[in-house]
């Protein structure tokens, strides 16, 4: 990966911060002693429940599983990586947070992927790219690209994944990122980028993806690449 931000006494910079519940709730920057547990939040609430890679059997396979937790690991020392906390008496917890990154235009990301599974789910956003290339109809030779949005269980229904959502806008204009592209892979992930401004450039079902070699039931479920530009 070409991008690495500049991490300095500045950061972590907070994006958003709200009082709701009796609690202050911030996004900010993912802090370097929470990457950790970032990644296993990934593995116990977002593996299970991301439509792509639970139906690849992702967690079911071992070598996948180690491919996707070094590569969120090497994606967050790009230190673009979203999180929410929620402080009560001055602790700090960690709550949901968005694996992001900085890819510039015909760059692949410096991540190997090995398993059947990883290759499964990243083959998906291949072939959505193959149908439309998010730089070219951003317009942008960089822009913010992301590994997964997760909200831990016992948060959910707070509203959370629209406040990382929409900081995504903050944290782009901070560094000179005009743009953001992701593949949303379920209906309530759709429909809450749509609520953030986002439009789709490409989709497809996923008896198209089986078509084209993708192992994947022959169902009319959507993924969808949508992207947002920060004019």
């Amino acid at each position: 990966m070409i991008f690495q931000r500049q991490w300095d006494e500045s950061c972590p910079r907070v994006w958003a911060q709200w009082e709701a519940d009796g609690r202050t709730w911030a996004v900010q920057d993912l802090r370097p002693e929470d990457d950790e547990a970032a990644i296993q939040m990934m593995v116990e609430h977002w593996l299970p429940d991301e439509p792509v890679c639970s139906t690849s059997g992702l967690l079911e396979d071992p070598e996948s599983l180690a491919c996707f937790k070094r590569a969120w690991k090497e994606t967050m020392a790009q230190r673009m990586s979203l999180a929410c906390y929620t402080e009560v008496e001055g602790k700090k917890t960690l709550v949901g947070l968005n694996v992001c990154l900085v890819l510039e235009k015909g760059e692949q990301p410096d991540l190997k992927i090995e398993g059947r599974a990883a290759l499964n789910a990243f083959g998906v956003l291949k072939y959505l790219e193959s149908k439309s290339d998010p730089f070219e109809q951003l317009g942008l030779d960089k822009a913010l690209e992301a590994f997964g949005l997760v909200v831990a269980r016992e948060y959910r229904g707070s509203r959370l994944g629209g406040r990382i959502l929409a900081a995504r806008e903050p944290l782009c204009r901070s560094q000179g990122i005009k743009g953001t592209a992701t593949m949303f892979t379920g209906p309530a992930s759709q429909k809450l980028a749509t609520n953030c401004g986002f439009t789709t450039i490409s989709e497809a079902t996923w008896s198209e993806l089986a078509d084209a070699g993708l192992n994947f039931p022959k169902e009319d479920r959507i993924v969808k690449l949508m992207i947002k530009k920060y004019d």
